[in-house]
């Protein structure tokens, strides 16, 4: 399967599924105005029916913010407890919706490939998927947790004061400005291939049926090594799609203040439509990592196996 393919097939299986994007951008939309509220209310109080309220409509204040935090230091103390399990909540919960959405689109590239149609309801597979595979997707999760604070503790501490202890004598700033720059796109590099290899570990176990999450995390780097180049080019092309929603809101930000009412909620639709693109694309992403490591795989399946799966399908 080439890239373009992949690509293909996961946007078109996603566009097929606007559900299914409805369904992990309505439950995270949900669960951020759910944390955000307390912070709501404080700013709301805070506020009252000062002119610094319009003002505020209309731009950032940074005066503004400083008095705030010295008036609500102890609530922002514990506001930000509040977003660290926040933070373990929104993990928790695209854990378990990530789990159906593997599922069901293994069963779509299935049911493509034996040209038949899926023979249970999307609900259904997208439901069955979340009891099947969240305890195994939720230990990939923990493991690239760890995988991931490795990558920030060596680039972040190891790597940084061995380049601050090579150039502190050194009178040119030049080569340690670059080097850090280097540092630091390797630093992102990681978290990519991370991430890369987790999105194909999870679809390694919705085609491979792995108990073992490690199995799983194995295969999946093995195949991201042997095919690095189309990799990367999938999983790029799309977060490129994604990130072009961030430069879309950021001009619409800048030549459409908020300066009424009515302009603030026009913001607010267009943030939550460019939000829900986004949770597409990122969709999109796993649809075509299931059918570029599915037709990997498929290199690898005995026809017996190929008969079974399709009558499953």
């Amino acid at each position: 399967m080439t890239t373009a393919t992949a690509i293909a097939s996961g946007l078109r299986a996603t566009w097929r599924a606007k559900w299914m994007v409805l369904i992990f951008f309505a439950c995270n939309l949900f669960l951020a105005a759910a944390v955000a509220a307390p912070m709501h209310s404080a700013i709301a109080d805070h506020l009252g029916n000062s002119a610094m309220g319009q003002q505020l409509v209309r731009g950032f204040d940074s005066s503004w913010l400083a008095e705030f935090e010295v008036a609500n230091a102890p609530f922002l103390k514990s506001f930000s407890i509040a977003i660290v399990y926040g933070s373990i909540l929104f993990l928790v919960l695209n854990t378990v919706l990530s789990a159906g959405a593997f599922e069901w689109f293994w069963r779509r590239e299935q049911a493509a490939r034996a040209g038949v149609e899926m023979n249970a309801s999307g609900f259904h597979i997208f439901g069955r998927g979340m009891g099947r595979y969240f305890l195994r997707f939720a230990r990939i999760a923990i493991v690239a947790s760890i995988f991931y604070f490795v990558a920030f503790w060596f680039w972040q501490m190891p790597v940084a004061n061995a380049l601050d202890h090579l150039f502190e004598d050194s009178a040119v700033e030049r080569w340690h400005f670059y080097l850090n720059w280097v540092r630091l796109a390797l630093l992102i590099g990681s978290v990519v291939v991370i991430s890369v290899v987790v999105d194909y570990a999870k679809a390694d176990i919705a085609i491979d049926e792995h108990r073992s999450a490690l199995a799983a995390i194995g295969h999946a780097a093995g195949f991201v090594v042997a095919n690095f180049r189309r990799v990367v080019v999938i999983y790029g092309s799309l977060a490129v799609f994604a990130t072009l929603t961030v430069f879309l809101y950021a001009t619409f930000a800048r030549f459409f203040p908020q300066s009424s009412v009515g302009t603030v909620v026009v913001w607010f639709l267009v943030a939550q439509g460019l939000l829900w693109v986004r949770w597409m694309f990122r969709l999109a992403s796993w649809g075509a990592a299931v059918a570029f490591y599915g037709a990997g795989r498929a290199n690898l399946t005995t026809p017996v196996q190929e008969t079974a799966m399709q009558a499953q399908a």
